[in-house]
């Protein structure tokens, strides 16, 4: 049989892992009736809010991921009228421990009230190697096995691997996203639960005679 000959075949696996770290995004939303007073009002939140954080969850690393502010208006006798401004600033805390994240939480409602918005926490695990290697090995002997199958009804057997493929996919559904005014800021319940981490992989194989 030619070398050329070849079989291609994809394997999938997922490995669940428990995670060990939180990202969280939060901001802080404010309205005046002048666009500098709603602005230096963000400001001011912003800073106790960043104070707060620091305080609560020393090691976190805190990031500002937005500013913005914009003009509202109202419909009022078949026109715009504007009434306002309104400023947010964004911030993200990654790497949080997870029994961080609700001091860190209530902390955040503390110092922003009314004005807090929390966008979402995800959960991640901080090292995903062990999980990823064993998802490859699964992986391959999933391929392997469905290239084994084809290989002997074609009267062919497994050569030397020609070429390996992979790609890795990890899952990180957001745990909570709220108002602040619809928490309970001194025990809400923060759980990590599970992270499927997943690999594909794409292995060719040369098809020789069979021994």
């Amino acid at each position: 049989m030619s070398k050329k000959n070849s079989i291609t075949m994809f394997g999938s696996a997922a490995v669940a892992a428990v995670p060990d770290r939180m990202n969280v995004s939060l901001a802080v939303e404010v309205r005046h009736e002048q666009a500098e007073g709603a602005y230096a009002l963000a400001a001011d939140r912003a800073k106790e809010l960043i104070a707060a954080l620091e305080s609560s969850a020393p090691g976190a690393k805190i990031t500002t991921t937005g500013i913005g502010l914009r003009a509202r208006t109202a419909w009022r006798n078949d026109e715009n009228v504007l009434v306002g401004y309104e400023a947010d600033t964004t911030l993200q805390l990654n790497h949080l421990r997870v029994e961080e994240v609700s001091p860190a939480l209530a902390a955040a409602v503390a110092a922003g009230g009314d004005s807090l918005r929390i966008n979402s926490v995800l959960a991640e695990v901080s090292d995903p190697s062990v999980a990823y290697a064993q998802a490859r090995e699964l992986a391959f002997a999933d391929a392997r096995q469905k290239a084994v199958q084809l290989a002997d009804l074609a009267g062919c057997a497994l050569g030397r691997v020609l070429r390996v493929e992979e790609s890795v996919m990890a899952s990180g559904a957001p745990v909570v996203r709220a108002k602040a005014a619809d928490m309970v800021s001194a025990s809400m319940p923060v759980v990590a639960g599970e992270q499927e981490l997943s690999t594909n992989l794409e292995v060719c194989w040369e098809l020789v005679d069979p021994a």
